[in-house]
């Protein structure tokens, strides 16, 4: 078994939930607007003599004012870097980290600082951007920052309506072979893989589309995951186990792109 097919397995042992919808690409295009328009205000908020000032850490020492600087180009080059055919996860790692240090020295002062109220709003975007890139904020040491763009789940949602519709044409094959499979099951498996198909297709269009899909990539995983039941099930099917096989990677990019949840414990 491939580790994108025992990922898959995993992935599909229950009926997916999805904690949020995705943001899209031009969702995270505005909440990195507003993170910059709040890192302004949180440095205009600031004491003048604390941006002259040096701040040690475990990292060293550092000038505030140039610290904040930084900071900024960081975010400017999310904002310019982040397109249709780049998620831009390195230059989001980056402001993460960033802020997540400034965060550690905000936390530590007293309530009173100048500042901190203006920190703590920008801190709840700067949850917002981290959960779009599957991460905490703040962000723990060598914490993977990673997001895939609306073009590349659009791509991962079309392989899969194709491979649905092989899927469909081998299943049909070998369960006509398979004297042991009644019709009514053979028709009710080789219609889910073809819903499989058009659930992909409408999720590739809303995806594409810059819509919410959430939903969507729901069904999709939810009409996989019967898929596998039955597939796990009837092991004489060599065919299709083939194509079944060759989803497994693409679905696995959906349930990673839309952070689906894990099923609750009973």
């Amino acid at each position: 078994m491939t580790r994108s097919l025992a990922l898959l397995l995993i992935t599909l042992t229950a009926s997916p939930l999805l904690a949020a919808d995705r943001l899209t690409d031009k969702d995270v295009k505005a909440l990195a607007e507003r993170i910059d328009d709040g890192r302004d205000k949180f440095e205009d908020s600031l004491d003048g003599k604390l941006k002259n000032s040096i701040v040690r850490g475990p990292n060293g020492e550092a000038i505030v004012g140039k610290y904040l600087d930084d900071f900024k180009q960081n975010v400017d080059k999310l904002k310019d870097r982040l397109n249709s055919n780049y998620a831009a996860s390195a230059e989001a790692a980056a402001v993460l980290r960033q802020a997540s240090t400034i965060d550690v020295y905000m936390q530590q002062q007293p309530s009173d600082t100048k500042g901190k109220s203006e920190w703590n709003r920008l801190a709840t975007d700067l949850k917002t951007l981290a959960r779009a890139y599957g991460a905490d904020f703040p962000l723990a040491p060598n914490a993977p920052v990673r997001r895939m763009g609306d073009g590349e789940v659009a791509a991962a949602a079309d392989q899969i309506a194709k491979g649905a519709d092989q899927l469909k044409k081998t299943l049909n094959n070998d369960l006509k072979k398979d004297k042991t499979i009644d019709k009514p099951t053979r028709e009710q498996i080789v219609g889910d893989a073809d819903q499989l198909s058009k659930d992909a297709k409408t999720l590739r269009d809303r995806v594409k589309g810059g819509d919410p899909s959430s939903a969507e990539a729901a069904s999709v995983l939810e009409g996989a995951s019967r898929i596998r039941t039955f597939m796990e099930g009837h092991n004489g099917l060599p065919t299709a186990s083939g194509a079944w096989s060759d989803l497994a990677s693409k679905l696995t990019m959906i349930a990673t792109a839309f952070n689906v949840a894990p099923p609750a414990s009973r």
